[in-house]
């Protein structure tokens, strides 16, 4: 359960910031009725719009980057109406920061059962691989210029058939990423560059909701799933869910800590494990490609992600050296999914009294590859202790933390924000 939430948080946070993209204005492309659609929060027309485009201009690269955007906006709303519809944004959902969201608690959530989730996360899967093939299919070799204004944009998070002013892009920024409410307008002009930055996004959330499909969550469900919905439907008979008003409650402590417990997961669908690998490896590749065609860039209008020397529209410069120090961080990550490094034994290093051993650059550790390649059950508690990992330890070069401090440091202790953007 704790996973779903995960999910929702990182999709509203991420692809929220591209639902800006939508607001296009294409020179003697798509039609003001485009962008009437999506100021309105109307995704089906937008959608309708976008299709008649393609059906006349089936090689415009703007179009069919807009199309991919309208799929992934709608895959976001989706998601989100589904988690309304049953209560997930509750007040207890809300005690984790980054739920702050501008969803109104529903007084009225409707009934779920496990299998229902599941359902929620595949569609939302379907989606997004949708939207990325959609995506893939633009031309970036070729000039695609996207200008927009974000404050416009509207989505129907509720699923009520209205998309108030509540619902804005900026009011879901300002949220998540303490955004200034007060900026009325927010002009960037997305590029070709941006493309491969957007497919990556759907490459990490496509991966995340294979991690959480690979495994078999009913038993967390059962017992501790009225900690996200307050109308959660279990297999089996278990003790009267919590008062949802009562965030602070024994029972609430209780059942959280239950949740701990019950951290051990069967494992139901291996093949996503590997499906989880080839997505990461994907936005890896995509996060390359983007930067090599920002960097090859030679103007300087209203960019989201700048070169050095480019003005961002999020007034936050670029510099080489966080270019530089994000490949760096690209390569280990892409090293330690191919094996060619391996993640530490903790149960090497691990000290409670006294000051931590230096880690060795060889020695033993996790081959994230095999774990991915040859998944087993998922025991939280053992993992932590170390017993779940020994099929997957060997001897070899290790991704160390001084390594990870080196290629952070460049972004002066703001790496997560860097990383949130730049992915």
């Amino acid at each position: 359960m704790n996973g779903m939430h995960v999910l929702f948080t990182r999709c509203c946070f991420t692809v929220f910031l591209l639902a800006a993209l939508s607001r296009v204005a294409l020179p003697d492309g798509l039609p003001e009725a485009l962008q009437k659609r999506l100021d309105e929060g109307d995704l089906k027309g937008a959608a309708k719009v976008v299709s008649d485009q393609l059906e006349t201009s089936p090689e415009d690269g703007q179009a069919r980057f807009a199309g991919g955007v309208v799929k992934v906006l709608q895959a976001v709303e989706g998601l989100a109406q589904d988690q309304y519809r049953h209560g997930a944004m509750s007040e207890a959902a809300r005690m984790v920061p980054v739920f702050r969201l501008p969803l109104p608690e529903n007084g009225r959530p409707v009934e779920i059962t496990y299998a229902q989730v599941r359902e929620i996360v595949e569609e939302f899967q379907r989606n997004l691989i949708e939207a990325e093939a959609e995506l893939a299919k633009v031309d970036v070799s070729k000039e695609v210029k996207l200008p927009l204004n974000l404050s416009t944009i509207k989505l129907d998070l509720t699923g009520d058939g209205k998309a108030t002013a509540e619902e804005t892009f900026l009011s879901v920024f300002a949220g998540v990423n303490r955004f200034r409410r007060d900026q009325r307008d927010l002009n960037i002009t997305f590029d070709s560059g941006d493309v491969p930055w957007l497919r990556g996004y759907c490459h990490f959330l496509c991966g995340f909701c294979d991690l959480i499909l690979a495994y078999d969550h009913q038993e967390l469900f059962d017992i501790c799933g009225q900690l996200v919905y307050p109308r959660h439907v279990p297999s089996k008979e278990v003790l009267t869910a919590f008062n949802q008003s009562k965030r602070r409650s024994e029972e609430w402590i209780l059942d959280l800590i239950a949740a701990i417990h019950l951290m051990d997961f069967p494992l139901k669908e291996p093949e996503r494990m590997q499906s989880a690998r080839g997505h990461f490896l994907e936005m890896i590749r995509t996060s390359r490609e983007s930067w090599k065609l920002i960097l090859a860039e030679t103007d300087d209008d209203h960019e989201w992600l700048p070169a050095p020397g480019q003005t961002g529209a999020l007034s936050v410069p670029v510099t080489k050296e966080q270019i530089d120090g994000w490949h760096g961080v690209l390569t280990e990550m892409e090293d330690l999914l191919e094996g060619r490094k391996l993640v530490p034994f903790w149960r090497d290093h691990f000290r409670v009294f006294g000051p931590e051993p230096q880690i060795p650059t060889e020695g033993r550790g996790v081959n994230l590859k095999k774990f991915f390649d040859e998944p087993a059950d998922f025991d939280f508690v053992l993992i932590v202790q170390g017993s779940a990992m020994i099929p997957y330890l060997e001897e070899g070069p290790l991704s160390t933390p001084e390594t990870w401090s080196n290629l952070q440091g460049v972004f002066g202790g703001r790496f997560f924000g860097f990383a949130m953007w730049f992915n």
